[in-house]
Order: C-alpha cells, then structure tokens, then sequence
C-alpha cells in the first residue's frame, strides 16, 4: 500500500479513486493520531478530502518515482495543525461572563463554574505563572512568543503551563468541582 505515484496512474492520469480508496482509512490514522479528541468527525473528514483535493492540485508537480505516503501524510499533519490552531483561536475565554468553559487540551471544566472561582484560583499562582498563562490562554500567545518576551525557555513555558493546569485541576476539585 505504499506506491510510487507511477504505480497510481491510469491513461496518464493520477487514479484518484484508486488513492481515496486505498488511503483514506491510513489518513483517518495520521489525522487522529496529531489531534486526538480536539476536533470532531466531520472536521477530520473534512482535512482528509482536503488532502486529496491537494493531491490533485499539485499532480503534475509530484515526483512519480518516489511514494505516495510522504506526500499525504505531509499534506495531512500541515491541514490538521492549521485546523487545531483556527479552533484553538476561537476559544477565547476573556468573552465569557456568567458561565466559564475552559478547553485546555482534553482538560475542561464544569460550565456551572463562576469566571470568579478561576480568576481565584490564579491569583494563587506566582506572577510568574500566572503571566505564563494568561498570556496563553487569554492572550492567545504562542509558547515561543511567551518563552520571547518573559526571556524563559519554550521547554519551560511547556512545562509551567502543565503544571499550572494539574493545579487548578486539583483546586478545582478541593473545591469540590467534578472534572
């Protein structure tokens, strides 16, 4: 299941149907595999179609000696990060006023939560950590741009940022929250 494009062809055209019907069900692996659980069905079904609207774009730019996975696979990891980043973008949790739903990454909290109860709860962080995660999450910086401007490490932003979502998962249940 790993051919050539040359092997893909037909009448010296790329068989589309033949692709779709070969790789459809190993894209639906690699696209689970980067976003996990964040996006739904139909958005995975969506980047899957894309890919092959791609491939078919781009057919008289491939290299017919060389395999077919690399190129989807490609395809497939740039049109799934480029989805998981426009969702994350549309969680912005400044705009929430009664009712607080925070998604972080498989780690969400009770919609009946008050924005006071969090707002709380940060204010216990050091400065430190509670600017690493206001600037990510409210803000909507990225890890880099943080690790920039607080002139830390991106692997020590990445790492405060877990840390400070297990402690306010562990509040948040002290308080009797069920997440």
């Amino acid at each position: 299941m790993n051919e050539k494009i040359s092997e893909l062809k037909m009448n010296n055209e790329i068989n589309m149907e033949k692709i779709i019907n070969e790789y459809s069900n190993y894209l639906l692996v690699v696209v689970k595999n980067i976003c996990g659980n964040m996006l739904t069905n139909e958005d995975v079904e969506e980047i899957i179609l894309d890919v092959f609207l791609a491939l078919w774009k781009n057919r008289e730019k491939l290299d017919e000696c060389k395999p077919i996975k690399p190129y989807i696979s490609s395809i497939a990891h740039n049109l799934t990060k480029k989805k998981m980043t426009e969702i994350r973008k549309e969680y912005d949790i400044t705009l929430l006023e009664e009712n607080l739903v925070i998604d972080m990454t498989n780690f969400i909290i009770d919609n009946k939560l008050k924005k006071e109860e969090v707002e709380y709860i940060l204010n216990e962080l050091s400065e430190e950590d509670y600017q690493i995660f206001t600037l990510f999450y409210y803000n909507s910086y990225k890890v880099n741009q943080i690790a920039n401007k607080l002139d830390i490490s991106t692997v020590k932003v990445k790492t405060k940022l877990c840390r400070i979502r297990k402690k306010i998962k562990k509040k948040l249940k002290e308080r009797g929250y069920s997440i």
